[in-house]
């Protein structure tokens, strides 16, 4: 269509040419002949010449015949040359007609744009301010560096502001940073040295990673916390990943028939299946968090595997998850760790680093795109996770946030996969103690979120190239 848009364009300015080239010709003949009509003086007598007729106007009678018929002759000429470039014109015309639709009918069958697709995120020009970035990143890490909470000596996380010293509390002091000395090489500026007298802070780390570009942030990523029940979703990725490879098996060979194809042994082939149910009973409860704790167990209650991995993963259940590794055991899952680079977990099942963490996400989400059945359920559940209250509150589309969160003694934590445009994976672990989790601690951890969101964001504003603008200014 734009060949024929072109096409046509060409062969109007060729038209447009061609008729002011013609209007510019009729001008001048048109011109001549008013001349010789004006300038030629007319006979007052009959031009068969009277015998009073004096000699010299004979002369210019005739030198006027002979110039009259030599602008006759050119007129002649440029009329052949005129109804010949009309015949051109003509010509042209038809070609240019002939090449266009004449109905919106000839249009769809000439350009017909089939089932279109949005454009591949990864193919579109982003730009990003680099310096932006870098302010926005200082302040983020400005913000975890010095939490708004402190430790007293007791173990009590208080917010800092609310800090109040007794008056028998002996205060030790130090030197304020950048603190020059005085002639006897005191400090000139001094601060309370809390750290001295049995305060501490509360750590903070947070990892991130692009699952489009692959860029990454972290800050103490690789600090080691117990990571609480954030190690649930990492250990039923891997269990719901052997799933799939054997359920891709039983599709293939639905009759476990090795003449057919692959086979799986009888007790793999049932036990491997979401559906076996199992019969908890009060012996297999386990502490904290979870419902299945709570229930009448004494004459057993049936789960199948796929309700266990759901309370497991929705609402924390330690005892679904207890029960699912007494179940499948644990090779699987230091076999995938393994493979994926994860180290802490084999030193201690309950040791994660944020980025550890986030390989593990990268991980789910790689899975959900290669098994959309199992992945998917993964995925779901996660966006079902309860305790919604740190990464999916903290920003804009909470439907669209994966999560687990973790809490222990000295422990709270919450990883994600963020869905959009650009997918990311973030997560945020402390050894703030759940037992003082308030508004404060939730709020402080989801405006770390939210400024690591808006550094996300500004990885991905469109540039114009054409134009030179960005998406948000006008062009």
């Amino acid at each position: 269509m734009e060949q024929i848009m072109m096409y046509t364009r060409r062969e109007l300015k060729r038209i447009v040419w061609i008729l002011s080239v013609l209007t510019v010709v009729s001008v001048i003949v048109a011109a001549g002949f008013a001349v010789l009509y004006l300038t030629r003086e007319e006979p007052s007598q009959p031009t068969d010449m009277p015998i009073d007729t004096k000699p010299e106007d004979t002369e210019m009678q005739t030198a006027d015949t002979e110039e009259l018929a030599s602008l006759r002759r050119e007129n002649d000429g440029l009329r052949q040359q005129l109804e010949t470039l009309w015949e051109e014109l003509e010509q042209m015309r038809e070609e240019a007609t002939g090449r266009l639709p004449e109905s919106d009918a000839d249009m769809s069958e000439l350009y017909d744009p089939g089932n279109l697709s949005p454009a591949d995120p990864k193919s579109l020009i982003y730009t990003f301010d680099l310096t932006a970035q870098l302010e926005r990143i200082s302040l983020l890490e400005e913000s975890m560096k010095h939490t708004p909470f402190i430790v007293d000596p007791e173990g009590e996380l208080i917010l800092f502001e609310e800090l109040v010293l007794d008056e028998e509390t002996e205060i030790i002091y130090c030197a304020a940073p950048d603190s020059s000395l005085d002639e006897d090489g005191r400090p000139t500026e001094t601060v309370i040295d809390y750290e001295a007298m049995g305060y501490t802070y509360p750590k903070i780390a947070i990892s991130y990673r692009d699952l489009v570009r692959g860029t990454t942030y972290a800050f103490g990523g690789d600090e080691v916390f117990n990571s609480a029940s954030l190690i649930k979703v990492p250990y039923i990725y891997t269990l719901l990943y052997r799933f799939a490879q054997y359920n891709e098996i039983k599709a293939a060979n639905p009759e476990n028939d090795p003449d057919i194809g692959e086979t799986l042994p009888e007790k793999i082939w049932e036990h491997y299946d979401l559906e076996r149910k199992i019969l908890v009973t009060e012996d297999m409860k386990a502490n904290g968090s979870g419902k299945i704790k709570d229930m009448d167990l004494e004459e057993g209650v049936e789960f199948t595997v796929l309700e266990l991995i759901e309370y497991a993963v929705k609402v924390s259940d330690n005892t679904a998850f207890r029960i699912l590794r007494d179940q499948f055991g644990y090779d699987y899952f230091w076999k995938v760790s393994r493979e994926l680079g994860v180290t802490s977990v084999l030193r201690g099942f309950y040791d994660l680093t944020p980025n550890e963490a986030c390989i593990y996400l990268t991980a789910i989400y790689d899975f959900a795109e290669e098994y959309p059945t199992e992945g998917g359920l993964l995925i779901s559940l996660m966006k079902k996770a309860n305790h919604q209250v740190l990464i999916p509150m903290a920003l804009d589309n909470p439907s669209d946030v994966a999560h687990k969160y973790g809490w222990d003694s000295s422990s709270y934590h919450d990883m994600a996969i963020v869905y959009g445009d650009a997918p990311y994976a973030v997560c945020v672990m402390t050894d703030f103690d759940f037992s003082v989790n308030n508004d404060d601690i939730n709020a402080y951890i989801r405006s770390l979120v939210k400024t690591l969101d808006e550094i996300h964001d500004a990885f991905y504003v469109a540039y114009d190239e054409a134009n030179d603008v960005h998406e948000d200014e006008e062009p």
